[in-house]
């Protein structure tokens, strides 16, 4: 990720880690940042850090405080 808190991001690379996540229709953003916890994508227990911006075609996940991405989730409609 490039750039900073002040002017923006722009996420410079992306890649695949994982093509089976399946998160329901009705998961809140708390269950989404504990489901990525538990599968070891995040290594802190304190859901209040992170944010779930949901765009559409794919959920970002960011810290709150700074906004800096962290995570995409596309959706994949087969």
């Amino acid at each position: 990720v490039w750039g900073n808190a002040e002017d923006g991001y722009e996420v410079n690379n992306q890649c695949v880690e994982a093509e089976d996540i399946v998160i329901a229709d009705d998961a809140t953003d708390a269950d989404i940042i504990n489901y990525l916890q538990l599968a070891g994508y995040l290594n802190t227990n304190e859901t209040s850090l992170f944010e779930v911006e949901d765009n559409g075609d794919f959920i970002e996940i960011c810290v709150k405080e700074t906004g800096m991405p962290l995570y995409e989730l596309r959706r994949n409609v087969a």
